[in-house]
């Protein structure tokens, strides 16, 4: 019986530790490949992928091979139609821009972000959907709209200006009835009004 209980935290790392050991004695023995036909490195011309397969994978229109779940239940990209995706994760839209054609590449080979490693473990995306959603991020970041960013304060600003027009329009129309039922209590009060 072990005397200190394992935290979950120690549980993965002892899980990357193993696959890293396990992919340092693979490179360094092949012995397993004896007999099979070279990997041949495929081209960036071979594996283009569609914007359009991108964006249906994306969106979730199009299921994952490996059953993984669609980006826009945690991510958003600008250019969705409304709520634009969900919030737990970044905006991906110029994620393209900012890791370039082999970040971008790495990053859905390996999907390695910590809240994603337990989503997506048994769930790989497959080399095609890898080359479709970096076609797609390409085309997010040609897409983006400057404007974009100010949309938030733009629904607060408006928000705020209904709220004063409302204020005003209420003290408008009420402001008689202000004065009628103060004029009552002032009468009650003074003893001019009417007794019960």
């Amino acid at each position: 019986m072990n005397a200190y209980p394992v935290t979950p935290a120690q549980q993965l790392n002892r899980g990357r530790w193993a696959g890293a050991v396990l992919v340092l004695l693979v490179m360094l023995f092949p012995m397993s490949l004896v007999g099979q036909p070279p990997v041949t490195a495929t081209s960036p011309e071979s594996q283009q992928g569609s914007a359009s397969r991108g964006e249906s994978l994306f969106m979730g229109r199009t299921h994952f091979l490996n059953g993984g779940p669609a980006c826009i239940s945690c991510h958003s990209v600008a250019g969705l139609p409304f709520p634009n995706g969900g919030t737990l994760g970044p905006d991906l839209t110029h994620t393209y821009g900012k890791l370039g054609p082999a970040g971008t590449q790495a990053a859905m080979q390996t999907l390695y972000f910590p809240t994603m490693i337990p989503v997506y473990r048994d769930h790989q995306l497959a080399p095609r959907e890898q080359a479709d959603m970096v076609a797609y991020f390409r085309t997010t970041v040609a897409e983006a709209k400057p404007q974009a960013q100010w949309t938030t304060q733009i629904l607060i600003l408006a928000a705020f200006m209904l709220g004063i027009i409302f204020v005003a329009l209420t003290a408008f129309f009420w402001r008689k009835r202000v004065l009628s039922v103060r004029r009552a209590l002032v009468a009650r009060a003074t003893g001019q009004g009417v007794r019960s």
